[in-house]
């Protein structure tokens, strides 16, 4: 079951990549269309979890915005920012991200690349961040018990396999 939904997650992934990556150029907005994709499919059903035969189920009183929230910021938002974090901190400039952080951006001009100043420590605090929060999330993700992982218990959700004859 921990496969299934590694590949369902990837597959979501993957799918808001190829979409919103040549519409924004944008890391933190891809993050932002995967977090409100997952959130908006999450009552019916995202494509990966489709596709790996699983589905997102809440209490008999079923899944509500609240629960669906809570579970796409643990699950979607987390890591996306984790790695966000993990780019910027490597040195990938982004044009509205770095903007807003105050970097320079290095122009390419005739093959060559322009210096760029020291950014100081901020990098290395972003890079070692992203890291600490991306594996916070492979953590919380492989504490399965049953059909519920950490973020399925905190948001009141499970992750349940779908009949062959029920897709």
């Amino acid at each position: 079951m921990l496969v299934r939904r590694m590949v369902a997650r990837l597959l979501d992934w993957l799918l808001v990549l190829v979409v919103a990556w040549p519409l924004v150029h944008e890391p933190v907005l891809v993050v932002l269309c995967a977090a409100v994709y997952d959130a908006l499919l999450l009552r019916l059903n995202t494509i990966g979890k489709a596709l790996t035969g699983l589905r997102v189920v809440g209490p008999a009183s079923g899944l509500d915005h609240r629960r669906a929230l809570a579970r796409t910021l643990i699950t979607t938002a987390l890591p996306g920012a984790g790695a966000v974090l993990v780019l910027t901190g490597m040195g990938w400039r982004e044009p509205a991200l770095v903007a807003g952080l105050g970097w320079q951006q290095p122009w390419v001009v005739i093959g060559e690349h322009l210096p760029v100043g020291s950014t100081g420590w901020l990098p290395p605090l972003l890079l070692v961040g992203g890291l600490v929060m991306l594996v916070l999330s492979a953590v919380e993700s492989l504490d399965l018990r049953g059909t519920r992982t950490w973020h399925d218990r905190k948001a009141g959700t499970a992750v349940v396999r779908l009949k062959a004859g029920s897709r």
